[in-house]
């Protein structure tokens, strides 16, 4: 069964794309280098697929390095976020008086 470059191309390029956009990027929830790894090698078969020599390895890397930039900057301003909002956050207060309430963690001495 033979199956069309473009079309190979073309799914490689939406699953990179989906890695990329569509993952978690929070380092708490999955390891980073994983679908990073992914990405990368999605994007370099879609460009061999659908692009000449020369071509297709300088889009492979500039792609590349879009979308792992995009993964690090989301995870940064994702940080920052959670960060500057977390006093705002109900559940962070509960947390903090059930926590010292119940003894489950230590006590500070002034």
């Amino acid at each position: 069964m033979f199956i069309d470059r473009t079309v190979i191309g073309l799914v490689a390029a939406l699953l990179g794309l989906v890695i990329t956009f569509g993952l978690p990027v929070s380092p708490r929830r999955l390891n980073q280098t994983l679908p990073g790894l992914l990405a990368v090698l999605f994007f370099f078969v879609a460009a061999y697929a659908l692009l000449p020599w020369p071509t297709w390895f300088i889009a492979g890397v500039a792609v590349s390095i879009a979308a792992l930039l995009y993964r690090d900057v989301a995870r940064f301003i994702r940080h920052v976020y959670w960060d500057m909002t977390k006093y705002s956050r109900r559940d962070y207060w509960y947390r903090q008086v059930g926590q010292a309430v119940l003894g489950r963690r230590r006590r500070r001495r002034y």
